[in-house]
Formats: C-alpha cells, structure tokens, sequence
C-alpha cells in the first residue's frame, strides 16, 4: 500500500495532496496518530503520521521542521486535520514537502483522524494477509516441484511462468545453473548480456555488504538494459542469484514474493546437495590420505577405489603440494578461531583452486590433507607440453587466490610417480620441497624436489668453499645492508623463480616492466656480468640457493 492508496479511501475522498505529490508512491507500512511535541523519535519508517497539529499551534513554523525530519527518516507522509488548531498550514511546511517530495495532506475537519488510522490499518491487514497467503501458495508450488523429483529446472521455468518474465539461475560461483522463458523462448537474453551479467555477479558473490535484492544497468551503452538481481543464502556462507529482465519495483509485491519462495526452495536444495558433496570430499579426503600414508598397500586396491574420484592406474602422475603461508596467523587474527568461519574459508579456497584447474588441466585430481592442498597431476600428456606449463598452472593459482582471497599460498612439487603406489613417494618430496622453501624464509614460492635433491649435494661441500662462491658470485649483493640493494637482490631472485621472465616477475613484484629491467641493469653494473645468459643465471641460482643454506644453518648454531 502507498500514498496513492490511502487518498483512495472514502474517507478521504475531499482530501487534498497539498505538497509532495511526486511522492505519492511512498510505501505505507504502518500508521501513528499522534499530537505530541516529541512524535519523531517515535516514528518508523514508511509511516504515516495524523495529526491535528495540537501541539504546534502556537509556533506553526515547527511544522516544517517535522516535515524534515520525517523526510529524513523515510517516513510515508503526513496527514493534517485543519480548521480545529490549525487554519492553514505553513507555506515553510509546504516549500519542504515540494523539496523533498514528502507528501503532506490537508484533511477536512468534518472527518475523524481515528476511522482514518483504523481503515487504513485494516487495508494494510488485508494486504498482508493476502500476500501471506499468495506466500503460502508459491512455496506449496515450489516445493511440490522438487519434493516430486523435479529440479532446479523445472522451478525456475515455473517462477518464470508465475512472473510472466524470464529467469536466470547462478550459483556462487557464477555458473548459469538455469534459465526460462514464459514466452517459448523469443525473449531470450543476448550471449553478451549474460557474459556481462556473469561478470557482475562474480565481483557480488564475493561480498557481503550487498542488498537482497537491486536493480543495475549491466550495459552502460545500453541504459534501457536493466536487470534485477536477487541474492539469497545458498548455505555455507555463500550466495546465489535469481535474475530478472527490467526493474522489478517494491509496488510489485507479489512478483517479489514468488522470487523469495523460489529462492528458498533453491536455498534448501543448494543446501542439500552442498552436504552431498561435503560428504563425498570428505571421503575423497579420507581415500587419498590413507593412499599417501602407504595404508592402501595393493595398486589394484587404489585403482579400484581411486576411479570414482579420477585416478586411473596406467597413469602416472606428479604431486604438489600447495598451502597458505602463515595460516596460523591467519586464522587467529582473521577468523578468531572460530572453526565455521575456518572451514568455510577453507571450502571457497579449495572451490577457487578446482576451479583454476578445471580451465587449465584436465585430469588433476584435488583434495586436502591436515592444513594442506594436495593436486595429483597427469603426466601422460605433460610430457608432449612445455615443463613450464606446471609452473604456469600453479602461478596462476597464486594470483587468483591472491586477488580473490588476500593470502600468499606456496607450493612444493613431488616427483614422479609412474605407479599409484609411488603418489606416496611423490608426496613425501613435495613436502619436503614445501618445507625447504618456509625454511630459507620465502613467501608466496614454487619449490621443486629436484631443488632438495640439489642441497643434499651441496651440503657434501665444505662451507667455507660455498661462502667463497656464494659472495663471489653475488658480490655486493650478497646479505646487503643498502635498502637499495636489498630491493635488488630480491628483484634478481624473483627473476631467476619466474625463468627470467621479466613479465612475470613484473607482476610478482607489483611493479612496472620497465622498472623490473631497470633494476636488472643495476644488477649487471654491480655483478660485472650479465643475468640473463643460461650459465650466469645457473651460477646465480646455486648462489641464492647456497645464501638460503648457509643462513639456515647459522640459524640451528644459534
């Protein structure tokens, strides 16, 4: 009900909008009748407030002032008997309803302002309740749909036939789940809309701050391309998104009311089928971790079991292990240690990684285990790419997490494993690689086993030979002091991590290209050699790597 209604009622029929008659179409949700100096502090918003201006009568101007503070707090409009206390109202009151479009009515003394409260209290009732029971009915439609054996489907074309509009169903990951149509079809949404809707619902999904429901032009070329864009709780502290052709306004309560029972019917089925799956992880978890603590003993007996979640046993595959650094602080400091918020941080972490992964390689199996990520890759198939694509899969699942999540994850890579049996192996070297990198202080890094392998032999090597070639090499730039050396130091290890990709390292590093090879002119000048030739950069790399040795064992002398 809105101000155009009340002035419909027959009591009001000699009523008059004598200011704000633009803002007639503020929604009226409850009534106050009242003539007291103090009312506003009383007020709600969407109120409509009848009043003999008792109070007023002997400073009138005040009325002007109720006006602005009404239109401040959303209220409906004001409703003002005159002839008993009041003559006429103010033109001070009148020029602030037409400012702010508040809308002020003049009611004639012969009607009483109570029958005015209790006939319009009784509409609001009857609307109520008729919008109550309309509820009632969309959800009994709605859940019959899915408690019958139909789906998602079938209740998004039956709210698209119930709204007369079309329909588009995502999930929280802004996958189009479903969409109707109430005309067969002929006012599908364009290829380019819904790409752009796409996007605009990825950078929604990842806040909270958003309404329940807005409206938005999703082409700014296109202003008459209005879409309406619902949300609701699909569970697990996520969001999922009904949406709608053209503004769909407040007035349009029973359309809204259909839209919020079809998105609670989605809401529960969103939420069952979350638990299956948390479940099925959750075995998968279970599986693989007692395959990489060598429990499983039998290759037939992993094969057997290891199909249903994507292993195949004339496959071989390669392990990395992936994990956020400095996650006991951020779990402590973040989420308080609260464990639902822990866990639930976890899921869309692991969701945004199967995601990367299912753009980039198919075939990868992913599960956790304890605080880590574990991704079994193929290697049947590697072989015929380029290594480097391994390490651009797992760059591109740095930055993603980075910019979605805020957080550095780092990775260690296992070996080979040509037998399932070997994952166990291969895991075992992942996590050493992981664990060598946290030990020599690194962020946000790849670490290969092969690299494990390299210290090994290097540690055969007296330290006083290694300290003679590491600060040969390196130079100046060997545990500098300078801040600008140091900022070198690390842009040249960085450069050698990213294969003397200077993009890359640009990107890392924040910084511009230009910048990132300045520095590495720098780097020359101090070194007196160049660092991008393959045997002055394999001779810089085995230094870095010896600084990382030596400074870990200062540190267990000390």
């Amino acid at each position: 009900m809105d101000m155009a209604d009340v002035l419909r009622l027959p009591l009001l029929a000699n009523a008059s909008v004598v200011a704000g008659r633009v803002g007639l179409t503020r929604a009226v949700e409850n009534v106050n009748m009242m003539d007291a100096p103090d009312i506003i502090g009383f007020l709600k918003p969407n109120t409509l407030l009848l009043t003999t201006a008792y109070a007023m009568k002997e400073a009138p101007h005040e009325i002007s002032k109720l006006v602005t503070h009404m239109a401040e707090k959303g209220c409906a409009g004001l409703g003002i008997k005159t002839k008993r206390f009041l003559d006429e109202i103010p033109t001070s009151a009148l020029e602030a309803g037409e400012r702010l479009t508040f809308p002020i009515i003049e009611i004639p003394l012969d009607v009483e302002l109570g029958d005015v409260s209790a006939q319009i209290i009784s509409r609001i009732l009857n609307a109520q309740t008729e919008e109550l029971s309309y509820a009632l009915d969309m959800n009994k439609r709605f859940s019959r749909l899915v408690m019958g054996g139909h789906g998602i489907s079938d209740v998004t074309a039956a709210l698209s036939s119930v709204i007369c509009k079309p329909v588009l169903l995502y999930d929280h990951r802004a996958r189009l789940l479903a969409e109707a149509y109430p005309d067969g079809g002929h006012s599908r949404f364009s290829a380019d809309l819904k790409e752009r809707l796409q996007v605009v619902i990825e950078k929604k999904a990842k806040r909270t701050d958003f309404p329940t429901w807005f409206s938005l032009c999703v082409s700014p070329e296109k202003a008459g391309e209005e879409i309406a864009l619902f949300s609701f709780d699909a569970g697990q502290q996520r969001r999922a998104f009904i949406a709608v052709p053209g503004a769909v306004g407040a007035d349009e309560i029973l359309s809204l009311q259909a839209i919020k029972q079809a998105a609670n019917v989605f809401g529960f089925d969103f939420m069952k089928q979350y638990a299956l799956e948390e479940h099925m992880r959750r075995a998968k978890n279970e599986f693989l971790s007692d395959v990489l603590d060598a429990v499983t003993r039998s290759e037939e007996e992993i094969a057997s079991r290891g199909k249903r979640y994507g292993l195949h046993k004339d496959q071989a595959y390669q392990c990395v292990v992936a994990k956020v650094d400095d996650s006991s602080k951020l779990y402590s400091k973040t989420f308080i240690h609260k464990e639902e918020q822990i866990r639930g941080f976890k899921d869309r972490l692991y969701e945004k990684i199967e995601e990367v992964l299912a753009h980039r390689e198919e075939g990868a199996v992913l599960f956790t285990k304890s605080e880590y990520f574990v991704i079994l890759f193929p290697l049947m198939e590697r072989n015929k790419k380029d290594k480097r694509e391994l390490i651009h899969i797992l760059m591109t699942i740095q930055e993603e997490t980075e910019r979605d999540f805020h957080i550095n994850l780092s990775f260690g890579i296992g070996n080979e494993a040509d037998r399932l049996l070997d994952i166990a192996y291969s895991f075992q070297k992942a996590l050493e690689a992981l664990q060598m990198g946290y030990a020599s202080r690194k962020i946000r890094f790849i670490e290969s086993y092969r690299m494990k392998e390299l210290v090994d032999v290097l540690r055969l090597i007296p330290d006083e030979a290694l300290e003679n070639f590491y600060r040969g090499t390196l130079k100046e730039l060997a545990d500098p002091d300078e801040t600008e050396k140091v900022e070198l130091a690390r842009t040249l290890a960085i450069y050698l991590d990213n294969h003397c990709q200077v993009g890359e390292t640009a990107k890392q590093l924040f910084l511009h290209r230009n910048t990132v090879a300045y520095r590495l002119n720098k780097c020359e000048e101090v070194l007196g050699y160049s660092v991008k030739s393959p045997n002055d950069t394999l001779r810089l790399r085995v230094a870095f790597l010896i600084g990382s040795m030596l400074k870990l064992n200062q540190q267990m002398e000390s």
